[in-house]
């Protein structure tokens, strides 16, 4: 071989490993993903062996089928309108000269390059102002909002390439304007229409910023219900339910090509119809929907705080269905009631929630004569300084922030916020992605209040917290009892809910409450101000306070319950588990956290300075 060939082959072997490299790194994750549907272990950092039960849990969770059911009605019923309105905005665009053109087309095009988050609170602002309920009409018409404009980009451009003589051409030999265009215009167009409503498809059915500003009662998609599982850790069933997706989405692509290619429509037809078959098996798995005159209690909760037996025991003894909506951080749940006509009868807002809520008459007194399980409660959960005499809330969970660490990595027993300073642990410290419990932490080892304040005592918590930055690994409110079973941490801050799961499944893990003390956190059952179902709602908070429902809410939950009267029906491994119930005087050395009015813009603008520090 000459040295030129020599080089050519030596050139094309790079090129090739180049472009393995390329295709790898666009197609890893998902291969990653397929791969660990079929994972036995439910943690993600190690192979347990072969298994279909994911797929078969999947298929009976009727959350996260309703979830993707939602997805899919907004996403074909957005794929049509966008793609139908962007293909007549285009060929308008392309035919007729008019005054301002260059602007106006402009202004469509505009919604590509705005930030999401400008795009989602404008349009909730537009709904709350002209009074529409959110709900599926309001997702679609957002998502119609924000992908019209990419999908008149993509026809455009074809349309500019487009020979207007056979147009011309057909109409000079008799044909219509309506025949010249189904005739004429659109086969020679359909290629990139038909690529834009792949990308409306794929825009929509992925969208989670603009939906979950937007998303009202019954509408949960599968990225909101995604995002709120994220508390308390993502379950390989989504794993499976994404592989689904995608092996549905590959097939029609795949009869879509066939077709393309000139293949017969039957060869075509049997990918499709396997596609289209995969894609509707949530509308069958599901059930039915919602008979008309059925009576409908509307509640909005945070993911896995309530078991589907505990929901189907409510609707059999009443005759009604209760539809699950859920959101991922009181945050969210307090901009939902902010904007107004939300729809929902039930809430379950956290203390300092509540007291915002109330603050901005957002909450309905309570009839406590409709309730006489309240006096199941433990009165140490009652009568606190966010809801004085129980006037518009009560407590349905509680639990603790604290430090999980595995023993057989950790030297000495920790009992301190200062391990977690340690620099023998560095690189293998996790701390909570949250502005009040990373700034918690730092207080309490200085000896002071959750709730503090004074500027001097914050500036430094974040001196503090800036010098541990260099130990830290990770900054993580969603999965942290994953990383710390990974083993990728040491040691990590978080909720002690999380944290019961995981020192299940690894008994080598140690949940404590620092002695300087941490946060107590109450999440509590409250009816809305513009709630439809009072009374119905006020039934569903009694019937939670049953001692049989209080306890098997508790059981499947792994969180702590206030109601005493449960307390005995709970297993033994629940009533002594450390994390779960910690020992009373621990107690003693909670806070809960308070609502700092204007301080909150203090305590961000410290934690952006110490997220973006070195």
């Amino acid at each position: 071989m000459t040295a030129a060939g020599r080089r050519s082959l030596l050139a094309s072997m790079l090129l090739t490993a180049l472009s393995l490299v390329t295709y790898l790194f666009l197609y890893a994750p998902i291969i990653v993903l397929v791969a660990l549907s079929f994972n036995r272990s439910r943690l993600s950092a190690s192979w347990g062996g072969f298994t279909l039960d994911w797929y078969a849990k999947a298929a009976s969770n009727p959350a996260i089928l309703s979830s993707l059911r939602n997805s899919l009605i907004v996403a074909f019923a957005t794929t049509v309108i966008a793609s139908v309105a962007a293909t007549a905005g285009a060929l308008a665009f392309h035919r007729h000269r008019f005054r301002q053109r260059g602007l106006l087309e402009g202004l469509i095009t505009i919604p590509t390059v705005a930030p999401e988050i400008v795009l989602a609170t404008s349009m909730l602002l537009l709904f709350a102002s002209a009074g529409l309920r959110l709900g599926f009409l309001t997702i679609i018409l957002s998502h119609v909002a924000f992908t019209l404009s990419y999908a008149f980009v993509v026809v455009k451009a074809r349309i500019a390439g487009f020979d207007h003589s056979l147009e011309e051409a057909a109409m000079d030999l008799g044909a219509g304007p309506v025949t010249t265009f189904f005739k004429v215009t659109l086969p020679a167009i359909l290629p990139a229409v038909m690529a834009a409503a792949l990308l409306v498809f794929a825009l929509s059915i992925d969208d989670y910023v603009v939906t979950s500003f937007v998303a009202g009662v019954g509408a949960t998609t599968l990225p909101l219900q995604i995002y709120s599982m994220v508390k308390s850790g993502i379950s390989p069933e989504i794993n499976a339910v994404s592989t689904v997706l995608l092996a549905a989405t590959a097939l029609l692509l795949f009869a879509a090509f066939l077709f393309e290619q000139g293949r017969s429509a039957r060869t075509a037809a049997l990918p499709a119809l396997f596609g289209l078959a995969l894609l509707g098996s949530p509308f069958v798995l599901a059930g039915p929907g919602t008979a008309g005159s059925q009576k409908v209690l509307n509640l909005y909760i945070w993911s896995n705080y309530i078991a589907p037996e505990t929901i189907a025991k409510f609707e059999a003894r009443h005759g009604v269905k209760v539809q699950v909506d859920l959101y991922d951080s009181n945050e969210a749940l307090l901009a939902k009631l902010q904007a107004g006509n939300a729809g929902y009868d039930i809430i379950v807002p956290s203390d300092y929630s509540v007291q915002v809520l109330i603050a901005q008459h957002l909450l309905q007194p309570l009839d406590h004569s409709a309730l006489p399980n309240m006096r199941n409660l433990d009165p140490g959960f009652l009568d606190r300084s966010y809801d004085h005499g129980n006037r518009y809330s009560v407590p349905y969970f509680w639990g603790t922030t604290g430090i999980a660490y595995d023993r057989t990595k950790v030297a000495a027993p920790v009992d301190s916020w200062s391990a977690l300073w340690d620099p023998r642990y560095a690189g293998r410290v996790l701390m909570l992605d949250d502005a009040r419990e990373a700034f918690g932490a730092a207080l309490k080892l200085r000896g002071r209040s959750h709730n503090s304040t004074d500027p001097r005592l914050l500036e430094a918590a974040r001196d503090d917290l800036l010098r541990q930055k260099a130990l830290v690994r990770a900054y993580n409110s969603t999965n942290f009892e994953d990383v710390l079973l990974s083993g990728d941490v040491w040691l990590a801050q978080g909720w002690n809910g999380q944290f019961a799961k995981a020192m299940d499944e690894n008994p080598n893990l140690v949940y404590v409450i620092p002695k300087e003390g941490s946060t107590l956190f109450i999440d509590n059952l409250a009816i809305p101000s513009d709630a439809r179902n009072r009374e119905l709602a006020h039934a569903f908070i009694d019937f939670t306070m049953e001692p049989e429902i209080a306890a098997e809410i508790c059981r499947t939950m792994k969180y702590s319950s206030p109601n005493q009267a449960a307390w005995p029906l709970l297993p033994e491994a629940v009533r002594k588990h450390t994390a779960v119930f910690p020992p009373k005087e621990v107690l003693q050395r909670l806070e809960l956290l308070e609502d700092l009015g204007d301080t909150t813009v203090l305590y961000d603008r410290l934690w952006t300075e110490v997220k973006s520090g070195r």
